[in-house]
């Protein structure tokens, strides 16, 4: 237990040391705190500029996110994962795709057809899966390929007419 404690508070200040000297090169001012759940290292970014940091649909965070991962566990290629996380963005942006998704699920219910989302990344198609994983009357899919790659939910009653092709 001691071993686990020791890692994480050793990736935290990795992890949050990577953010800051990456950020400053980027140009942006801002603040990083750096704290663990238990098993994963969060950081957060906060400042001014954290619109910067954020980027569209979350994209420069993904991609901060990735570079701190691949840096500071270049030494021990193990340990705990790192979330970087802007103003808490990534908790509004579940809740929004919560809501997404329960409003495509109406949406396939009331039609008795399927819905397509928008394309996603695959941690934001994960949500929506998960947000309708115990849905009584609806189930999900990813479809398409690469960029292209969305949800689509489905009535439940679809399944025993024909079942979907992938």
């Amino acid at each position: 237990m001691d071993a686990e404690v020791n890692d994480l508070g050793k990736r935290r200040e990795e992890a949050g040391k990577v953010l800051r000297d990456i950020l400053e090169k980027m140009g942006i001012e801002a603040e990083v705190s750096a704290f663990d759940d238990g098993t994963r290292v969060i950081l957060d970014a906060h400042g001014t500029e954290s619109g910067l940091i954020i980027g569209k649909k979350g994209a420069t965070l993904d991609a901060l996110q990735y570079l701190v991962n691949r840096i500071s566990s270049r030494n021990t290629n193990t340990g705990p994962a790192v979330v970087v996380d802007a103003e808490g963005y990534r908790g509004r942006r579940e809740d929004s795709l919560t809501d997404l998704a329960r409003k495509l699920a109406e949406k396939a219910i009331r039609s008795g057809r399927p819905v397509a989302a928008e394309p996603m990344n695959p941690a934001d198609r994960r949500i929506v899966h998960n947000a309708l994983a115990d849905s009584a009357d609806v189930f999900t899919e990813s479809e398409g390929e690469g960029m292209d790659r969305r949800v689509v939910v489905f009535p439940k009653s679809r399944r025993q007419a024909a079942a979907p092709t992938v």
